[in-house]
């Protein structure tokens, strides 16, 4: 009898411990859900409901290409611009520029495109959304990703705000098209100043030509388009000088000051 009790015990035991037997689908559906799992296609339960994604998120990249094509003396210059998305403090999607691309044609000095990146970064209003990243992205594919209104080959006449930052003009005469680049970076309230490049026609090529308005700022020509007018401002007075171009540099043949306390304006 106590041999029966044993062997009973053990029948018992062995019965409890044996694995539980799986049918060929369950085995199936446990496979999914691991692979699921692994490619994170199973959605974790959260105390706060997500975020209704925005409808023009889905094909939208994180980081895309721009190009600025300028045409000058007959040569072509791509500036490309690297936007990539970020996020702000609020949480909202907002972009910014995380490189400009040098041409191939090395046809601008690096200081230029240093120039050109700091002043986008500063004024990116002018061209750019910058309330949503969708709307930017938008905004440069319905224009196959070219942004033409960067540049103009208009004189930027004193007085007059309707200009963009990069002005392709003849500045010393010489028959060749030169660069103007508003250097935001260096400038203050009311002195936008700006980088001049000439066209070497030697080295076929632009340079930079440092200090050419003297340190001062550049605010264009006077009516009649022959004059250069530079000057330096504060919340008092502007100090501003009349200059022609002698020898590809500033000569200044008249000056003028104007005061906040009166209406009178020079020129």
């Amino acid at each position: 009898m106590k041999n029966y009790f044993l062997i009973l015990l053990l029948v018992i035991s062995c019965a409890r411990n044996q694995p539980k037997k799986i049918s060929n689908d369950e085995s199936i559906n446990i496979a999914k859900i691991d692979s699921t799992e692994i490619d994170g296609k199973i959605p974790t339960p959260s105390k706060k409901p997500s975020a209704p994604k925005h409808i023009d998120t889905l094909n939208i990249p994180s980081q895309y290409i721009v190009t600025i094509p300028l045409e000058v003396n007959k040569k072509k210059i791509d500036i490309r611009l690297q936007l990539s998305m970020s996020e702000d403090f609020s949480g909202r999607k907002n972009y910014t520029i995380a490189e400009i691309q040098e041409d191939t044609n090395n046809l601008l000095p690096k200081s230029a495109y240093e120039c050109i990146e700091g002043t986008i970064e500063l004024q990116h209003w002018q061209a750019i959304n910058k309330n949503s990243y969708y709307d930017t992205y938008d905004y440069y594919k319905n224009k196959d990703f070219k942004e033409n209104d960067f540049a103009n080959r208009k004189k930027i006449i004193f007085r007059n705000t309707d200009y963009n930052f990069i002005t392709i003009t003849d500045m010393n005469n010489d028959g060749y098209e030169d660069l103007l680049i508003l250097d935001l970076a260096s400038s203050m309230r009311d002195n936008d100043m700006y980088q001049f490049y000439k066209w070497s026609e030697k080295e076929s090529k632009f340079i930079f030509v440092p200090d050419f308005f003297d340190k001062a700022a550049f605010y264009g020509w006077d009516k009649t388009g022959k004059y250069v007018i530079t000057g330096v401002s504060d919340t008092k007075e502007r100090k501003l000088y009349k200059n022609k171009i002698v020898g590809g540099k500033l000569k200044t043949i008249d000056q003028c000051t104007e005061y906040a306390v009166s209406d009178q304006l020079c020129w």
